[in-house]
């Protein structure tokens, strides 16, 4: 059998078509309009005496259904994303004034004492938050010793370790505890409060409570 290959093809097509073809290829490779132009030509280039056998011809059109099946899947995950995105922000909406709790650690200073709420698995010797600027400095220590398991607070005033009352701005906090033999306690880190804003940034959805700033996808519990 003789056939006439894809490059001979694509050589035989003339300055306008190949300028096209390497458009394509440098937006992003051939579409499936551009293979069955191919498969097209290549019919119209075999040798009538030697045409292509029916196992190979079947095996090419099994590849370009294969092909547009992927392509259709993608704009349907596209589509899908697309739905999800919107559902997500019809769904924050409705949690405006809502009582809500979620994982987080961002603190909007806005002159005020602010409560940094924290879990503890288990009864701790010592626990240790550190309050972070929002280019990573640690601007505030403090050391709390014999805390209770399970939820509990710490009244942030908005200063530094040297007293002094910090910028209104984002701030973060980190909270580490041990246990009375020196092991690990499992930590976290929470935002509890009342949803009194959303925010859109770079395709995450944001709860504001209180002072905080949350993911969407952090809420962990929704009081009714």
């Amino acid at each position: 059998m003789s056939t006439v290959g894809i490059d001979n093809i694509l050589a035989n097509q003339g300055s306008t078509a190949t300028t096209t073809a390497k458009a394509k290829n440098t937006a992003g490779g051939l579409e499936v309009t551009d293979f069955f132009n191919l498969l097209i030509k290549q019919l119209q280039y075999q040798d009538p005496l030697n045409p292509v056998e029916n196992t190979e011809f079947t095996a090419q059109l099994a590849q370009f259904s294969s092909l547009q099946a992927l392509s259709d899947m993608k704009t349907s995950m596209d589509t899908l994303s697309m739905l999800q995105a919107s559902t997500n922000n019809l769904q924050a909406l409705s949690l405006i004034g809502r009582k809500v709790a979620a994982a987080g650690n961002v603190v909007n200073f806005t002159g005020t004492s602010e409560d940094l709420t924290y879990k503890l698995d288990k009864k701790a010797q010592t626990v240790t938050i550190k309050i972070y600027s929002g280019d990573g400095r640690i601007v505030r220590t403090q050391e709390l010793s014999n805390v209770a398991a399970g939820e509990a607070k710490y009244s942030w005033d908005g200063r530094d370790d040297a007293g002094n009352l910090l910028d209104q701005g984002k701030y973060f906090f980190s909270v580490k505890a041990q246990d009375y033999e020196g092991n690990s306690v499992t930590t976290t880190t929470y935002a509890k409060g009342e949803v009194t804003g959303v925010k859109y940034d770079s395709g995450n959805t944001y709860l504001t409570i209180g002072n905080k700033d949350v993911m969407l996808s952090d809420i962990q519990k929704i009081e009714l």
